[in-house]
């Protein structure tokens, strides 16, 4: 006698059913007894060797010909994944420390599939299921309450929750969901048009994105975090849908928080996990509808069903939309998946962030996680906090993703990244497998882009990037050279090749208030590139350095109710000496509680600079501040062009300061723009280079750096023609020194004698 199965309108929880060992296929998953520990004391060590193994490697002279082309070969193989003879490339219980798509990971079942691995894959198992229902309009001919009918679904959900492997590829459960149960508006061929008059079908399989799931999969297993930056027209928002939606139907108590900056961005995601949601319930025969009939409203459903006592009782998993503009949004219960759509979108990205992590942990012991995406040539002004987080994925606890995607093809460790040209949809491009010809489909943008030239160029590179640094070009107000600041941004981020800022605290040597003493110390504010030049004698040069102040006149606790306030910032420019550059060698940018920390900060650094500034004269705080030290000489005088005709007529009182004018400000910008265009590979500030890149005159008062910029780079011209000078022990009278011809043609630095002062030469 057949088994009474008992039905109502939704399959049962699903609970594993014991099969018979020659039905049962090999699962990867199941031979996992205990998920690999990830150690943390890596981290430091990887941040230093990453970069080195390759040319260790290389180096090495016992390395023979064939072990070059089989073997990722490291000196340290317990530091880095390496290609293996075995089944395995990085098999079950060694550490993951970052994702090498490469190589293939015993932990989810990952193997390559791309232009030169995976040759033998066939896609077409992994959406069989998908394909009877397109054939039929049914997923299942069997009735329901009947044991054929429980047997198929709860296989589904098995599928769904587990992943589905056939030979020795492995589909992530959420990519199998997504290829058989997923509707999306689509172009494929086999389409049909629903009541809405929608065409729609079922996704065709996407090595890229199979690529993708398995990366946050593994994430999931070691307590990594996902960020991805992407081009745009690759459906990711859909990804992110099912990624929703899936556990929703298949897992009891799961929690997923989909958030975004604005109503715009969160509703286009909340609409598609709705009618994903719906579709479902009226299309699979109960096999996997979740009723919601206590919580279901535009922002939030809940599968739970009320019984005859109106007691709730269900699942219980959940789906919540939230608008997070603001970090203290983003709290709440636990969650197993938050989700941050468009996140080059949100504002303070970065404290969102870190306050998130407290949704994904309990006990410090991770329960899920926290998953960013973003999209090229994002116009919103705020796209920093995601490039700091995909290119700085240790810091951020995402596990890095190693790629060849920059400029000169280097290997870099970032956030998960899709260029355009990995992601065709027309067939001509794409091969059986779902695998794009790069090679090819690159040239069809490189043929685009030769078409295009100024804005739209740059519009376009960023939109539909080749790599990140494109990506993340702003395209906001663009007042300054956003391909030389992203370029120069990678350099720092991605390469490290600048000279790394160090914090530096400043004392007064004794009780001389005339000499400064510089230490480390890693709570000051103050970054440091360069020290100020000193002369044979030990003095700082006279008018070599000069400084940029964009003040504030109240501290912290006293406009604490002001959210975007402005912080204090001072910088130093160097200015052009014979041969070296023009650089910007120090900066110090805070808002402390008490404002005279500030000031004072100023006064150190000016003194120990030997430098004069310039600040806007409206801000009456620090003039005053200085004056009561008997040292507001330091700040120079207003320009003759930003002097009113009255002003100049009236008495010969010092006017110390630029006005606030537009005129005055938009210049200032201007010989900003001539130094990034000349110099950028001379600013070492990770943050003077975020806010240059995301400049905004609309928002100008929330980039406090650059108005301090402004202010350096007028003072700079002030001194146009100024040479930097040295003190004459002697008589107490400083000389010009710098790069001259002597009487026999010879170029000579030092002191310029009187007499060949007319012939010098400043050597660019």
């Amino acid at each position: 006698m057949a088994r009474k199965v008992e039905i109502i309108n939704e399959v049962p929880d699903y609970v594993p059913k014991k099969k018979k060992k020659e039905e049962k296929m090999e699962n990867p998953l199941e031979k996992r007894t205990k998920l690999p520990d990830f150690s943390e004391k890596y981290e430091e060590d990887l941040k230093r060797k990453l970069f080195e193994e390759d040319l260790k490697r290389m180096a090495s002279k016992n390395v023979n010909e064939d072990e070059e082309e089989s073997e990722y070969y490291e000196t340290d193989r317990k530091m880095v994944h390496h290609k293996r003879d075995g089944d395995w490339d990085v098999p079950i219980g060694e550490d993951i420390k970052y994702f090498d798509p490469e190589l293939s990971y015993e932990i989810t079942g990952y193997r390559p599939i791309n232009m030169t691995q995976g040759l033998d894959f066939d896609p077409t198992p992994f959406q069989a299921t998908g394909k009877i229902y397109t054939d039929t309009g049914k997923y299942t001919e069997y009735p329901p309450k009947t044991k054929p009918y429980n047997d198929f679904w709860t296989e589904q959900l098995r599928r769904c929750t587990e992943g589905y492997t056939v030979g020795k590829y492995r589909i992530t459960g959420d990519q199998y969901f997504f290829l058989n149960f997923y509707r999306m508006q689509t172009v494929a061929q086999d389409a049909v048009k629903d009541t809405t008059g929608r065409n729609e079908s079922f996704p065709s399989f996407v090595a890229k994105q199979y690529e993708f799931f398995h990366y946050i999969e593994i994430c999931e297993y070691i307590g990594k975090d996902v960020c991805l930056l992407k081009s745009r027209g690759m459906g990711m928002s859909e990804i992110l849908a099912d990624l929703a939606v899936r556990p929703f139907i298949t897992t009891r108590k799961f929690r997923t928080l989909l958030t975004a900056a604005a109503d715009d961005q969160l509703d286009p995601l909340l609409d598609k996990a709705w009618y994903q949601l719906n579709w479902l319930n009226s299309n699979t025969n109960g096999g996997m509808k979740r009723s919601r009939q206590k919580v279901d409203n535009i922002s939030q459903k809940r599968a739970s069903l009320l019984d005859k006592d109106n007691v709730e009782r269900g699942r219980f998993s959940e789906i919540e939309g939230r608008i997070a503009n603001n970090p203290r949004k983003v709290r709440g219960d636990r969650v197993e998946r938050l989700v941050y759509e468009e996140a080059g979108s949100a504002p303070n990205l970065i404290k969102s962030w870190v306050q998130g992590t407290a949704l994904v942990e309990l006990g410090g012991k991770k329960i899920g996680i926290k998953i960013a995406l973003g999209t090229g040539g994002d116009d919103s002004g705020q796209v920093a906090g995601l490039a700091r987080i995909f290119n700085n994925p240790l810091a951020y606890n995402v596990l890095p993703y190693k790629n060849s995607y920059t400029l000169d093809g280097k290997v870099a460790f970032t956030g998960f990244f899709i260029p355009a040209y990995e992601f065709a949809l027309d067939p001509k491009y794409v091969d059986h497998r779902g695998v794009t010809n790069s090679i090819e489909f690159k040239k069809y943008y490189e043929a685009k882009r030769a078409l295009m030239e100024g804005q739209d160029l740059l519009t376009f590179c960023a939109e539909y990037c080749f790599t990140p640094n494109e990506a993340l070009l702003k395209q906001g107000d663009n007042l300054f050279n956003a391909e030389l600041l992203s370029d120069q941004i990678t350099q720092i981020r991605v390469f490290k090749n600048y000279t790394k800022p160090e914090q530096t605290a400043l004392i007064w040597d004794g009780n001389n208030e005339g000499k400064i003493k510089a230490i480390p110390s890693k709570s000051s504010k103050l970054l440091v590139v360069e020290p100020p030049l000193l002369d044979k004698d030990g003095q700082p040069y006279k008018n070599l350095y000069v400084a940029g102040i964009d003040s504030i006149d109240v501290g912290a606790n006293e406009s604490a109710t002001d959210y975007d306030v402005s912080d204090f910032c001072i910088v130093i420019k160097k200015r052009m000496f014979g041969m070296e550059p023009p650089k910007y060698v120090a900066m110090y940018k805070d808002r402390p509680n008490d404002i005279r920390e500030a000031y004072e900060m100023a006064r150190k650094l000016l003194t120990w600079y030997n430098a004069k500034a310039m600040l806007e004269y409206t801000k009456i705080g620090i003039q005053r501040y200085f004056q009561n030290k008997n040292c507001a000489d330091v700040f120079m005088a207003r320009p003759e062009y930003a002097t009113t005709v009255k002003n100049r007529m009236k008495s010969a009182k010092r006017l110390i300061g630029l006005p606030a004018t537009e005129a005055v400000i938009k210049h200032g910008l201007e010989l900003i723009g001539m130094y990034v265009n000349e110099y950028v590979s001379e600013i070492d500030f990770d943050e003077m280079l975020e806010q240059l890149l995301n400049y905004s005159y609309e928002d100008k008062r929330k980039f406090d750096i650059v108005a301090a910029l402004g202010q350096s780079e007028i003072a700079d011209e002030e001194l146009t023609g100024v040479t930097p000078t040295t003190i004459n022990n002697r008589n107490k009278t400083w000389q010009d020194v710098g790069y001259y011809r002597n009487d026999k043609g010879y170029i000579e630095y030092g002191v310029i004698p009187k007499k060949n002062t007319w012939e010098t030469r400043w050597l660019n």
